[in-house]
């Protein structure tokens, strides 16, 4: 079953914006398409994000969460968003790279 409409439009939102930090991390869309596998990767990466939208899975056991740990999502959210540029970054760079 196809979810609501405001899901799918988060979904594709957040997606564009990690795929789209990668991209400005190599340092713009030029860049991104001549490397064959990065492309074959970003198709990769749509094709999970739509097959994502047909899935009903739940990870949950039943068991509630202590909501003081919600600060580890954002920390997280945060290690993600930087991950998604400096990954790139440094590889347009030529840092930390062998």
């Amino acid at each position: 079953m196809l979810r609501p409409l405001i899901t799918v439009a988060l979904l594709v939102a957040a997606s564009a914006g990690y795929l789209g930090l990668g991209i400005l991390g190599l340092g713009g869309r030029t860049a991104f398409v001549s490397h064959p596998a990065l492309v074959a990767l970003a198709i990769a990466f749509v094709g999970l994000v739509g097959a994502a939208l047909y899935t009903e899975g739940n990870l949950s056991p039943g068991v509630r969460e202590d909501r003081g740990n919600r600060w580890v999502l954002a920390a997280l959210g945060l290690i993600g968003l930087v991950d998604a540029y400096l990954l790139a970054a440094t590889n347009r760079l030529g840092r930390w790279t062998s």
